[in-house]
């Protein structure tokens, strides 16, 4: 289930709690007079600031970014509004990201679910032979700023996660090199950094992308990411997928799921529906498939059901099936799954 699929139709957004931790920054350089003409400039409506779940146009959050890098004089405020966010400011997502099992599963979330924060730029993972690639590409212009909060968000949630003395192999940013503040960035990241690059990426060693994470709790990954998805779905009507997968997941434990009764659930068509997935690139059975493997190796990792509880979990009618099904998906039976779980752990 690691779709990352491109918006269709949709007014690109950014959530508005990184709008929120911008303005305490500018309060933190005493000016606080200043913050309504700044938002008014960037034509940003002040309530944006009550509601951090609430969405900011992509075309005037960029707008903010430079006109508080006018008024600070300061190229490393991407790296100050990393330094303040919390699991919080991501709002589901960041929880999620906290309780991931590995480094893996944490940049494949982050990825996955980085449409939550903002559709500014597609995000994806690539597995080389050594490493771990966290590729971001922007979609949009937008200042240097903007890309270096992106970017540095994601390092310092991993220390956060992971080890605080982590570091990644290599960075590479679109942006040219800072002339006065490169040191503050050099410090930030303590890795090799190359500048003017085409895309943003961080590569991380394999040896610490496959580190088991102290805080992994597949519960708490589980119930925050369908309140990601269905926050996507609220937000973004024309992303018919992540409304798609939290309608299935709610209604595989009562075993009707099937392209008709999740359509009818969403109020359209089965044709309309599978136009839409078509156009997605996918189809109704695959959107399920990945559902049903994505929950049966949580539900199979977390320890706390049988087989045939788990079977029943995802809508299947008996063990046997479930069985067949996920040696189709995850290449090897459940128990075989169990067993490669235990030696690991051991």
């Amino acid at each position: 289930m690691d779709d990352d699929l491109e918006l269709q139709g949709a007014e690109p957004s950014v959530i508005a709690s990184w709008l929120i931790h911008l303005v305490a920054i500018i309060e933190e350089f005493g000016l606080e007079s200043e913050i309504e003409a700044i938002l008014d400039e960037a034509g940003i409506d002040p309530e944006l600031l009550n509601d951090p779940g609430a969405r900011v146009p992509s075309e005037k959050m960029s707008r903010f970014y430079s006109i508080v890098g006018r008024v600070t004089d300061d190229a490393a405020i991407g790296l100050r509004l990393a330094e303040r966010l919390t699991p919080g400011s991501m709002h589901a997502l960041g929880y999620s990201l906290f309780a991931s099992r590995t480094l893996l599963s944490f940049f494949n979330r982050c990825a996955r679910f980085f449409r939550l924060i903002s559709h500014a730029a597609d995000a994806s993972i690539e597995l080389r032979d050594d490493r771990l690639v966290y590729v971001l590409k922007l979609r949009e212009d937008m200042p240097a700023l903007r890309q270096d909060a992106f970017i540095a968000t994601v390092l310092r949630f991993a220390r956060m996660v992971y080890r605080s003395s982590f570091t990644p192999m290599l960075v590479r940013m679109r942006r040219p090199e800072p002339k006065e503040t490169s040191a503050q960035f050099d410090d930030f990241f303590c890795c090799p950094i190359e500048y003017g690059c085409d895309q943003l990426e961080m590569h991380v060693s394999k040896a610490d992308y496959e580190q088991a994470l102290r805080g992994a709790n597949s519960e708490i990954v589980r119930h925050h990411d369908q309140i990601a998805m269905e926050y996507i779905a609220r937000f973004d009507d024309q992303q018919i997928i992540p409304r798609i997968q939290s309608t299935i997941v709610r209604m595989l434990p009562d075993g009707d799921v099937s392209v008709e009764a999740v359509a009818a659930d969403l109020g359209m068509s089965n044709r309309n529906l599978q136009r839409q997935l078509q156009n997605e690139g996918t189809t109704f059975n695959g959107v399920l498939d990945d559902i049903r493997r994505y929950l049966a190796i949580r539900y199979l990792r977390a320890g706390r059901h049988s087989i045939k509880e788990i079977s029943y979990l995802l809508g299947y009618s008996d063990p046997s099936n479930f069985s067949r099904a996920f040696r189709r998906l995850a290449g090897q039976s459940p128990h075989e799954f169990l067993d490669k779980t235990e030696v690991r752990a051991k």
